[in-house]
């Protein structure tokens, strides 16, 4: 069942900020240097497949959202990530308010330059994020992580994400098999 109306008629702010971070929704004027980001990650083993990667992806989720089944826009954000003390972009998150059941908040994508990896960055935003989604009434978070992405399994679980949710992808494995995990945490 796909959300219909938020809890407590309050999203995730289109504005706020973590202690080394402003995080603000995205617009037109951001696409260019969001899809960088996104085609950089191209070099993340796993992350996603390679045929996946368009040159309009950014476009496509400022204007339309990336929409789960039966999805609606206004239940979807992308935000970009920057930097307080420099300004710069440093990457974006996409949520949905509401999937798959009202009382959850599903992280669509977290993303950062290769510049600022393995700093804490994602830690402090994803932290700062899961506050919000409590005091706004969401019951859990959830994401996909691809089975190959080593990395974004590291970085969700240490995390909290320690409910497999789902599995959903190829059953053998295989050089070019590709699964995905559904993982879920409480708030």
């Amino acid at each position: 069942m796909l959300r219909r109306e938020p809890i407590g008629n309050e999203f995730i702010s289109e504005l706020w900020e973590t202690e080394r971070m402003i995080i603000r929704d995205a617009n037109l004027q951001d696409v260019c240097r969001l899809q960088e980001i996104y085609m950089q990650s191209r070099s993340t083993e796993g992350w996603t497949r390679d045929e996946e990667f368009t040159s309009e992806y950014i476009l496509n989720a400022v204007n339309n959202g990336n929409l789960p089944p039966n999805g609606l826009k206004e239940f979807y954000r992308i935000q970009i990530i920057t930097h307080k003390n420099s300004s710069e972009i440093m990457g974006f998150i996409e949520c949905y308010h509401g999937y798959p059941d009202k009382e959850v908040l599903y992280i669509g994508t977290l993303l950062l330059s290769e510049d600022y990896r393995n700093n804490g960055y994602g830690q402090e935003v994803m932290n700062k994020l899961f506050k919000q989604a409590l005091e706004l009434r969401f019951q859990q978070a959830r994401l996909g992580v691809t089975l190959k992405n080593w990395q974004g399994i590291y970085f969700w679980t240490k995390l909290g994400f320690n409910r497999i949710i789902k599995f959903c992808g190829d059953r053998v494995l295989a050089k070019d098999s590709f699964a995905v995990l559904e993982l879920g945490k409480n708030l």
